[in-house]
């Protein structure tokens, strides 16, 4: 390629691609780093797309599918998974009516739409088919069909397939595929796969976050920057001539070198949008992941080293600019750019065609070896033997094909005629006209348009299903908003809020059928907005819905009393720390690996013997190992916010310690010999060097003397201190919001607990206990575990939530601001914080230090019904586990969950969200001692608290979103585990500790493992669309969907089936807010 003389672009340029880039990823979805997996539409920002559209783009772009396979939607339909009646009502729409008579029957549209929707009539492949023929029974009857159908059937001829083939590639070049595709596709070559593979060796080391031995240096230049200065330094990039030349003269700005590599490629500006698509989609997960990072300005990696999508593309599109060059320069001897290539489709058809059939595999052998020849061989008249050469494939395997293409129409009808019991010989004796309109209609409704009627079926039956069990309780409790108003005189045992997680389901059941329980479901992060930071952790994770924002932060810390256990905690976390760090370091040597195995390698078999076979037994004891060393810590929140005075004391007190260990790790001389006025005197002039430095009394004279000899010294190490150390007032500054960040106000801590009783519907009739109870799960050798942990707790588990809204709830002064505000809760009333462990059903109970000794009874047996319950939920869980064939004992169920979740070898520790098909937003007694079998996620809600409706909109556009993005991440992951999944989990390869790859090098893989959706070859998940039922007016339903854009791509795109409940009635919500009445009566008859 010639040398490419660009001037500088300006900055309104730059902000226009940028633009373009963000309107280029909407068809890649984030990528969010697997410690806090979060659940996510991989077709998120093709939402406003209708559902099927989008699916199309999704196949177009990502080369996912939408559907199940036809097979295992027969296969439903063979078992009674879908109903006839079901699939009867949703071909009926499509039914014409119109008939074909063939002998003495009528056939009519509906049938053969039904007969090609329930069974196989596709014909085998071409090459298969004719074996088939030569041994079928049916050889005479489909040889006269084949040539009665060449009287009105007439295939596209070779020459019309080539011309129709060259139009399509020139007008779907730059659209519809890459330059780079279609050198793959038309010349052989691997570029596409070449520039994957150099990007994911780039990004994989640059978006490592600690998980390299030797990270990739210069990453503070940003992916772009490092990219350029390191593949530079190659003796010779990817084989590119004079890459390092060409690297060298590449554009300081990414966004430069990205419109540059447009330019060069010649692609037309009106196909940039789609062009820049088509390279994000090729590597959606890496490209994915770092859309996410560049969209989280605080993210500490990316403050570091910063990624964005403009500096991946113009990385890429300069590998395809090269190799596309260099590809078209020897193969067609024309320029690497659009232009020449669409020019050359153009003028060479036969050629193209010719040369995609061959890499296809599709001509026949002498063709093939002819073609070869022409393209190794040079002659003045090449192009004239390939016109020669495609004219006579014409003129040879026309007629093959032409014959190949009736045999397959008569193929069809065949199938049709013995699926609709018609004697196949009839056909042979009906009219033209009948058997061109029966293919017609075959052809009409193609299998590849099967999937959304089999789809809706699907879930017609599921829907049908879940009213007729819920319609005994709507009249049951028909009165029940009149009887509501009188106050009920017994109060439950206990009330406990489960998070809406689907695994809650059933364990409320049981908790219910134990004892006078009152169960209530919630968004598990329990609407109080926190970054929270566990004791020993140094990062704080965001406790929240991904799609919302928090500034408040809580803290764990040690309680006050903890002085003795905290010194011998510290301690033995220390050991172990070093423990970890010498092992660690000892691995990753390069030597040392070779003395360990002999040396050390009989020391790991203690491990691999007790996680094998004694897993149970081998965790109590690391367990009490653990405790030895490092003793278990009672620990409180900082819940509250703390006064001015206080945080200016906190900040001081921070600078000071700094100061100190600056002493010591610069001076090497230990802060404590350094008198306080001192240290206060070198924070005084670090903040603000202009402070004239006081007198130095004699007592320090000669020790300060002896750490700064001189005035220039000290003046050194005050700058050391501002710039290094960061006490300077800018940092101070930074240090006082972090502070001031900590903790709720009382009036924020009010408002909190009033907005969450308020929405669960929890605002009368006490119980003495309130269990708040979070989530979370237990696995091991698992990479993606933060997937079964709470999705609305943005991925993590919930037990901070739920702790700081029961401190919140047992304050007084909070208790006095909420009767102000008419929600009166009894004295008597206490809120206790838990968690449930959703892969051994065992609940845990929190700060069991500040229950009063009037609670005490009340908390036993409250633990004991929550094991109670536990265990019989176990026990329901066992059945579901392909392994399991009989109902285990109570006994054994409890155990037999246990150690799933201690097996490493375990690759489904839990079935996790798997099954979840609908979200309930209504009250408890819509749904009480129904059988939901662990597939709906219930939010407690009473519209008659709620007059203004403004509650419902904050369930609708936090938690029933949460909802819909776990539905859909459930969904692709089960009809395309392969491209919207992430495979099986014996491949799965730990990558930077952000994600996976399939095998050493891939990309990134976003969705669900095959074990967390499939059993076996067929789906345990059953992938439909989340089915929304609100026990609500509908004019309110009507006013939420019109002020929310999310809302309405949900529902009037048919991403999301809306159902609200009014009154007795069901109704069903259709686009633009028409509602019509389900006849559930009819079901139930």
């Amino acid at each position: 390629m010639e040398k490419v003389e660009t001037a500088p672009y300006n900055e309104t340029r730059r902000m226009q691609l940028r633009g373009l880039v963000r309107l280029s990823s909407e068809i890649i979805a984030h990528y969010w780093p697997m410690r806090t997996f979060i659940h996510h539409n991989p077709l998120h920002h093709l939402e406003s797309l209708d559902f099927k559209e989008a699916l199309k783009q999704g196949q177009q772009l990502l080369g996912g599918e939408g559907y199940l396979s036809n097979r295992i939607f027969r296969e439903y339909f063979r078992t009674g998974r879908i109903l006839p009646e079901n699939v009867n009502a949703v071909l009926k729409p499509l039914a014409q009516d119109k008939y074909v008579t063939l002998g003495n029957r009528q056939i009519t549209h509906f049938e053969v739409l039904r007969a090609h929707l329930l069974n196989e009539i596709s014909p085998p492949a071409a090459e298969t088919l004719e074996a088939f023929l030569k041994n079928s029974p049916d050889r005479l009857s489909l040889e006269a069909l084949t040539e009665q159908l060449g009287v009105f059937l007439k295939p596209p001829s070779i020459q019309e397939r080539i011309e129709t083939s060259a139009n399509e590639d020139r007008t779907g070049l730059g659209h519809r595929f890459t330059l780079a595709s279609w050198c793959d596709r038309s010349l052989g070559t691997q570029i596409l796969d070449q520039i994957n593979g150099e990007l994911i060796k780039w990004c994989e080391a640059f978006l490592d976050e600690g998980h390299a031995t030797w990270p990739m240096p210069g990453r503070e230049k940003g992916f772009y920057g490092a990219w350029k200065f390191l593949a530079g330094q190659e003796w010779s990039p990817c084989g590119i001539g004079d890459g390092r030349q060409k690297l060298a003269r590449l554009p300081a700005h990414p966004e430069d070198a990205l419109l540059e590599s447009l330019t060069v490629l010649g692609i037309p500006s009106e196909a940039w949008q789609d062009y820049l698509s088509l390279h994000l989609a090729a590597l959606p997960g890496w490209a994915g992941f770092i859309k996410w990072r560049a969209d989280q300005a605080e993210y500490e990696w990316q403050q570091v080293y910063p990624a964005d999508l403009v500096q991946y593309l113009a990385v890429r599109l300069w590998y395809e600019r090269e190799w596309v060059a260099k590809t078209s320069r020897e193969e067609m001897g024309i320029a690497g750019e659009h232009p020449a290539i669409s020019s050359y489709l153009k003028r060479h058809p036969y050629v193209c065609f010719l040369r995609q059939e061959r890499v296809a595999g599709d001509l026949p052998p002498r063709y093939a070896q002819q073609v070869d020849g022409l393209l190794y061989g040079w002659s003045a008249r090449r192009i004239e033997a390939w016109e020669a050469l495609a004219k006579g494939y014409a003129a040879e395997c026309g007629p093959q094909h032409d014959r190949r293409a009736r045999l397959s129409a008569a193929w069809r009808l065949m199938a049709l005629a013995k699926t609709l019991e018609v004697d196949p010989a009839i056909l042979s004796n009906s009219g033209s006209e009948d058997l061109r309109i029966l293919l017609d209609w075959l052809n009409a409704f193609p299998e590849s348009q099967h999937g959304p009627r089999w789809l809706e079926a699907f879930e017609v039956g599921y829907q049908e299903q879940l009213f007729k069990k819920l319609m005994p309780n709507v009249r049951k409790f028909k009165e029940a908003v009149s009887e509501q108003a009188q106050p009920s005189g017994v109060r439950p045992q206990a009330q406990a809020v489960f998070c809406i997680d689907v695994r809650s389901e059933p364990f409320r059941r049981h908790l219910e059928r134990v004892g006078n329980y009152e169960t209530l479901g919630f968004a598990g992060f329990f609407i109080v907005f926190i970054r929270y930071c566990a004791f020993g952790s140094h990062r704080e994770t965001e406790q929240f819905p991904v799609v919302m924002k928090a500034k408040n932060v809580v803290r764990e810390i040690p309680r006050t009393y903890q002085g003795q256990v905290l010194s011998r905690y510290r301690a033995g976390a220390q050991l172990v720390h070093a423990g970890h760090a010498l092992l660690h370091d000892l691995k990753e040597n390069v030597v040392t690996p070779y003395v360990m195995v002999e040396s050390l390698g009989w020391f790991y078999s203690l491990p691999i013997l007790g996680k094998t076979v004694f897993p149970i037994g081998y965790r109590k004891w690391t367990a009490w190992l653990r405790r030895r060393f490092a003793p278990p810590i009672a620990t409180t929140l900082t819940v509250d916010k703390l006064s001015k005075n206080e945080v200016e004391e906190m900040l001081v007190s921070e600078e000071r310690a700094i100061i100190r260990r600056a002493l010591r790790e610069r001076l090497g001389r230990h802060g404590a010999h350094i008198s306080p006025e001192r240290v206060e005197e070198l924070r005084q002039r670090a903040l603000n060097e202009d402070l004239a430095v006081g007198p130095v009394s004699p007592r320090d004279a000669t020790r300060v003397s002896s750490l700064l000899e001189s005035e220039e010294e000290e003046a050194a190490f005050v700058e050391e201190l501002c710039r290094r150390y960061r006490i300077n007032q800018r940092w101070a500054s930074a240090r006082m919001e972090r502070i001031t960040r900590t903790g709720f106000t009382l009036s924020e801590q009010a408002f909190t607990v009033e907005t969450a009783l308020r929405m669960m519907g929890l605002t009368r009739n006490f119980a003495r206990l309130v269990l708040l109870c979070g989530h979370g799960s237990t696995s091991e050798n698992n990479p993606f575990e933060a997937a079964l942990d709470c999705g609305a707790c943005g991925g993590n588990q919930g037990q901070a939530n739920a702790r700081v809204l029961a401190a919140f709830a047992n304050k007084q002064q909070v208790r006095d601001l909420l009767e102000k505000n008419g929600l009166c809760i009894p004295q008597d009333t206490y809120f206790i914080a838990g968690q449930i462990d959703t892969t051994t059903d065992e609940v845990q109970l929190f700060d069991l230090e500040d229950v009063p000794p009037t609670h005490r009874k009340d908390i036993l047996r409250l633990s004991h019904d929550l094991q109670e319950a536990g265990t019989h939920n176990s026990q329901e869980r066992c059945l579901l586990f392909p392994e399991v064939k009989t109902l285990p004992p109570i006994s054994k169920a409890a155990r037999y969950v246990r150690r799933r979740s201690l097996d490493w070898s375990q690759v489904r520790p839990e079935w996790g969200l798997s099954g979840n098909a609908s979200f309930i937003i209504a009250s408890r007694r819509l749904t009480q001692g129904v059988h939901l079998a662990g597939r709906a996620f219930l939010h407690s809600y009473d519209y008659c608290e709620d007059p203004t409706g403004r509650l419902l909109e904050i369930i609708m556009t936090g938690p029933q979103v949460v909802g819909q993005w776990i539905n859909m991440e459930h969904y692709f992951s089960t009809v395309d585990t392969n491209v919207y999944g992430s495979g099986s989990k014996i491949y799965h390869n730990v990558v930077g500790r952000l994600g996976i790859m399939y095998g050493p090098q891939s990309d990134l893989r976003s969705g669900l493992a095959w074990q967390t959706v499939m059993s076996g070859e067929r789906p345990f998940h059953e992938p439909m669309r989340l089915l929304t039922l609100i026990e609500a007016p509908r004019e309110c339903i009507d006013m939420i969907i019109g002020r929310h854009h999310v809302l309405q791509h949900y529902y009037d795109n048919h991403w999301v089936h809306l159902v609200a409940l009014e009154g007795e009635t069901f109704y069903r919500y259709l686009p633009e807010q028409k509602w019509v009445p389900l006849q559930v009566d009819i079901l139930l008859s």
